[in-house]
């Protein structure tokens, strides 16, 4: 017991000492203490910061997908592979025209060999053809005689849209076929009359004979 009391008596004149030495001498304590306080503060590892959590990316959206084109019926599809081969088009670009003079047949009453055989003769199959006359498109329209008919595709810029000059040509054929009474005198107006529309005749004529002579499954030469 006397020891414990011995020992408080001793921490209590180190206590009074040290109270004393602070008071007389603030500074010192002061610099001390901010030195032990960066040496604590050194002596600790920094953190690494956390790495960011990844958001959850936002989901795709959907991709609208055109539907194919139906496949053509087996005497369209040779016709196309027929022309293709003579003109040197793909016939995957001359199926759809192939497929709308098929479907232009029940509005304008004209054989749909007719329509591609005239289309054939007058540009080839070149969409952006164009005569000395102006006559422009596969189908080798005066556009300054039938702007009107382009009006509803737009205007007669339009004649570079195959199917629009499809659709044009197949019209005024009609509409000459309508007036003349003949088939025959319709490609004649439609040529433009002059001695040498009956060579332009002959020639469409043979076309459509060809073209039907492969729809029935024929081989007929490209030559």
């Amino acid at each position: 017991m006397r020891s414990v009391l011995l020992l408080l008596r001793i921490a209590g004149v180190v206590g009074l000492a040290c109270a004393g030495y602070a008071w007389l001498h603030p500074a010192r304590v002061s610099a001390w203490m901010a030195r032990d306080k960066v040496a604590v503060l050194t002596a600790q590892p920094l953190l690494e910061p956390e790495p960011p959590v990844p958001l959850p990316a936002a989901p795709a959206a959907p991709v609208r997908e055109e539907p194919p084109d139906p496949p053509l019926p087996p005497a369209q599809a040779a016709v196309a592979r027929w022309l293709g081969a003579r003109y040197h088009v793909a016939p995957e670009a001359i199926a759809p025209l192939v497929g709308a003079a098929e479907d232009l047949e029940k509005s304008y009453r004209l054989s749909p060999h007719l329509l591609i055989a005239v289309m054939a003769i007058e540009s080839n199959f070149h969409p952006y053809i164009e005569s000395e006359a102006g006559a422009q498109g596969m189908m080798q329209v005066m556009p300054r005689i039938h702007a009107r008919r382009y009006e509803k595709f737009g205007g007669k810029l339009s004649f570079i849209n195959p199917m629009v000059s499809l659709e044009v040509g197949a019209g005024i054929l009609h509409d000459f076929q309508r007036r003349s009474g003949s088939e025959t005198q319709a490609l004649r107006m439609y040529f433009g009359g002059g001695p040498t529309s009956d060579a332009y005749i002959e020639k469409v004529r043979g076309e459509q004979q060809r073209l039907a002579r492969v729809a029935a499954g024929a081989r007929v030469p490209i030559d």
